[in-house]
Order: structure tokens, then C-alpha cells, then sequence
């Protein structure tokens, strides 16, 4: 089976694959679907259904730089590849024929584009034919399933004025993970190595995948997190642009699920404080995705610099899914600008920024331990604990034409401190943070895929 893309940019893409693999779910065998937790998470989606998917979306991304012509012989030479590579579809559907599965697949990402260039009148013609075409019934699930996210994703449940203070008792050793919630086996070894670190507690940056449903929430993240670490061990999960893509019901119901109450909150003790800090509600838009500055709700940005203002000898270590900067690609535009650094967060605690011991975000998908830049002294990304990146579609190298704070140099990185590589892919990554009073040391570790962890790097403040 080709290898299950979780990298999508756009949320049209990352809501058609989750409705996609949840009618792959509705679809598992009896046995499956009775089965115990244990065993639930080692279910995927019907290989046919997701390969059609994962076909459907890569030349669906590219179709973005050329004109539509061309993009519709890419979905048609799609078609024939599926055609000939589908006997596991035929003994699935029995008398429908291959190539009805490769026309639904290339119907599918008719739609598809229709829906990504926001032509409404296009979308709703491809809409009808996949519901009345003689297809595998799964794909006018899947269509309905899909319109559900979608008019679900205009109105976010954002929970305002919230004062989520958490006491962190004897709670002294803390794990970091970022964009973990893909369900694959990938996901389940590196959780069993972060276990295996005894952590008194684990912290996810965010993004559950693809677009953040219930179903993910609870199939790919809750109880994974369950059965490898225990009910006993907290969990709190930040919220990430692919958690709100299909509304944000599937990322309040884990939230209530983990009891943190909100997106945004304090994890607090003697010495120190956790600000964890909801960057993703304001990244969920389609029409922006591309270029969005993502920024904090007013009361939740003037929540934040309180506890900062009132911190008293606690040092202060802020948590988002979303970065302050980045030299390797753009966080947004502002006009046609694109920028390394994010406006709106640096606006909110530029002034503070001193005070910052360390801020973790994730968002890109990679293992970054930045120099001191823009008066924040230790910027740390652990995006990569799941998500599979190629080498070739990544590089630790500075981007081209990025607008800068006061034109200052990009940010600088240690390279000696990067996620390691078998030579195709990368490997994936999280840190653990364990407080000693006022102290703290942070552990950064190394997990090949589907293997056992290595500490790479320690440093201690």
C-alpha cells in the first residue's frame, strides 16, 4: 500500500481524507470493530479507500501552480495508474470493475479541485454525480460525510475568558511531543518511547489528523494515548490547524475528555509555569490557509501576559502549536509578503520576551534548537514525532525571500541538534523537560522509525 500522506496544506484535502478513513473505520470487519483498545489502534482505513485518497490528493496539490487542463490530465493518468493497481478494490466490491473505481477516485478529485478554487457552481455539479454515479457506495459516504466537516468548520467553539490554572504537585518530569496525531504505528512507538522516559506528564503542541473529527480524536489520539500510557498519566493536547479544520467539535470533545477544560492553560508549581496558548482557532479558515498570520483571541492574549506580569520568581516556559519564526519556510504573509516571523504573537509578548525562559512549538514538521533571535532566548520546534517527511520535500536550509523583524538575519539553528535521517526519510523526535526547583534540564531524543529512541542533546536552565 502506498505510504498514507499526512501532509496536506489544505483543508479541503485534509477533511476528504478524514472522512475517507472514517468510513474505512465504519467499514472494518466485526471482529475489528468488537475488538479492545489494544486493538483498536492498530486498525487503518481499507487500504483501496485511502490509496485512491492519497491519489487523489498529491497531483490535487500540484494542480495549484498549473492551469486546470493540465491538472485534470494529471487526475486522469491517476485514474489509469489506480485502475491497474486496484485488485484488492475488485475483491472488495465484487461485481463493480476496477476501472469504476479509478472513474469515482478521478470524480472524487474533479470535486476536489472544484472545491480548492472556490468554484461552487463546478463543486456542486461533481457533487451529484458522485452521489447518483455507479460507484462503491463507500465514496457518496465519503461525500457526505466530507459536506458534514465542512459546514461544521464556519462557527469554531472557542471557549473565551477562561482562568485554566493546573497545579503541577510533585509533577516534575514532562514530555513534549508535536504533530503526533496520525494513528499509525509510527505514532504508537515513539508514544511507547516517551513512556518508556517515565514522564510525569505529557504535552502534545498539536494537530490531529487529518482534520481534527471526533472519530480521529478518539481513534487516533485518546485511545492510543490509553492503552500505551495509562489512564493515570495526564495527557493535555494544545490546539493545531488541522485539529479546527472540520470545526473544532472533535478537539472540545478531548479536551473535555482530558479534563484541561480549555485550549489555552497554566501548568503551575513554586518555580515555574507553563502558559500553553491556543494558536490554531484562528488558522481554520480554507479561503486563508495559504497565507493566514495566525494570532491569540484578545482575552486569552491579555490572559497570557498576566500570568507573565504576575509570574513572581516562577520562570515562565510558553507552549503553541504555531511557531514565532522560522528560517526554513513561511509562517504567513502580510500583504504579498511572506514572513519568517509572526506579528501578532511577537506584538503580544514582545515586551516579555525576556522573561521567556523557553517557548516549544511544532506546526512545521521537524526538530529545531534555535539561537537566540528577536529577544527570545531559547525558541525549541518538536513538530516531527509522527508525521513522515521525505528528505527530498524538506531541508535544513535557510528559505529565499523571507521578510525579516527590522531586517535582521534569519534565525540560526544548531545543526549538530537536527532529526536524524536513514537516508529517505526523517527520523522523529520529542523532548522531556524535568524541573529540579528552579532548574531544569530538557532531554532531546532521537527516534528512527519504528525504532527504539536515543538522547541526541541535553540543556539545562
Amino acid at each position: 500500500m502506498a505510504k498514507v500522506r499526512y501532509t496536506y496544506h489544505d483543508p479541503y484535502l485534509s477533511m476528504w481524507q478524514s472522512a475517507a478513513a472514517e468510513i474505512g473505520r465504519r467499514h472494518a470487519s466485526i471482529k475489528q470493530r468488537m475488538g479492545t483498545a489494544s486493538a483498536r489502534v492498530s486498525v487503518q482505513p481499507l487500504p483501496d479507500m485511502m490509496q485512491a485518497v492519497d491519489r487523489i490528493g498529491d497531483p490535487a496539490e500540484v494542480a495549484k501552480s498549473i492551469q486546470p487542463e493540465n491538472a485534470f490530465k494529471q487526475h486522469v493518468s491517476v485514474s489509469s495508474a489506480l485502475r491497474a493497481e486496484t485488485k484488492s478494490s475488485v475483491a472488495t466490491l465484487g461485481a463493480i470493475g476496477r476501472s469504476i473505481v479509478g472513474d469515482c477516485a478521478e470524480l472524487a478529485a474533479k470535486f476536489l479541485w472544484a472545491e480548492i478554487k472556490g468554484d461552487e457552481a463546478q463543486s456542486a455539479i461533481y457533487s451529484a454525480q458522485l452521489k447518483s454515479a455507479v460507484c462503491d457506495p463507500r465514496w457518496a459516504e465519503c461525500l457526505t460525510l466530507y459536506l458534514e466537516f465542512k459546514a461544521a468548520g464556519g462557527d469554531i467553539p472557542y471557549r473565551a475568558n477562561m482562568d485554566v490554572v493546573i497545579d503541577l504537585g510533585s509533577k516534575t518530569k514532562i514530555a513534549i511531543i508535536g504533530d503526533w496525531g496520525t494513528g499509525q504505528d509510527v505514532a504508537i512507538n515513539l508514544l511507547q518511547q516517551v513512556k518508556a522516559c517515565s514522564p510525569d506528564l505529557v504535552i502534545h503542541l498539536g494537530d490531529v489528523y487529518y482534520s481534527g473529527t471526533q472519530d480521529e480524536m478518539e481513534h487516533n489520539f485518546f485511545d492510543i494515548c490509553q492503552t500505551v500510557l495509562g489512564p493515570s498519566l495526564p495527557v493535555y493536547s494544545l490546539c493545531g490547524n488541522h485539529d479546527m479544520y472540520s470545526g473544532g467539535n472533535g478537539y472540545y470533545w478531548l479536551v473535555d475528555k482530558l479534563g484541561q477544560k480549555a485550549s489555552y492553560f497554566c501548568l503551575q508549581n513554586a518555580n515555574w509555569q507553563f502558559l500553553a496558548m491556543d494558536t490554531g482557532h484562528n488558522d481554520h479558515d480554507p479561503t486563508t490557509v495559504d497565507t493566514n498570520m495566525t494570532s491569540l483571541d484578545p482575552s486569552e492574549a491579555a490572559w497570557h501576559t498576566n500570568k507573565i506580569q504576575k509570574a513572581g520568581n516562577r520562570k515562565t516556559v510558553l507552549i503553541s502549536h504555531h511557531q514565532l519564526f522560522s528560517p526554513f519556510s513561511s509562517v504567513g504573509s502580510v500583504g504579498n509578503v511572506k514572513h519568517a516571523w509572526n506579528p501578532n504573537l511577537f506584538d503580544t509578548f514582545k515586551t516579555m520576551l525576556p522573561q521567556v525562559t523557553c517557548w516549544f512549538w511544532g506546526h512545521e514538521h521537524t526538530l529545531a534548537i534555535y539561537d537566540p533571535y528577536m529577544g527570545l532566548q531559547r525558541g525549541r520546534c518538536v513538530g516531527c514525532s509522527a508525521v513522515p517527511v521525505l528528505m527530498a520535500e524538506q531541508s535544513y536550509a535557510a528559505a529565499a525571500d523571507l521578510a525579516t523583524y527590522n531586517n535582521l538575519p534569519l534565525p540560526t539553528w544548531k545543526d549538530e541538534i537536527i532529526a536524524g535521517n536513514n537516508g529517505t526519510d526523517y527520523n522523529h523526535a520529542f523532548a522531556i523537560m524535568t524541573l529540579n526547583g528552579a532548574n531544569a534540564t530538557v532531554d532531546y531524543y532521537d527516534v528512527p522509525i519504528l525504532q527504539a529512541a536515543s538522547k541526541i542533546d541535553s540543556e539545562q536552565f
